[in-house]
């Protein structure tokens, strides 16, 4: 599976972090900016792991 890079944006409720994962978007909300990088972070460099199903 693959990361894309998160990318993180400012709407009127607070920041909201976006990041394809697999061929899915995830999305978080966040307060502040900082929250934002923290889970962008978190986001890229913590892929979900290797599903154990064989085709």
């Amino acid at each position: 599976m693959t990361t894309e890079t998160p990318a993180w944006t400012r709407d009127n409720d607070g920041w909201l972090v976006r990041v394809k994962v697999g061929g899915r978007i995830q999305e978080v909300r966040c307060a502040t900016e900082s929250q934002a990088r923290y889970m962008a972070a978190v986001l890229a460099l913590n892929p979900p792991p290797v599903s154990r199903l064989r085709h």
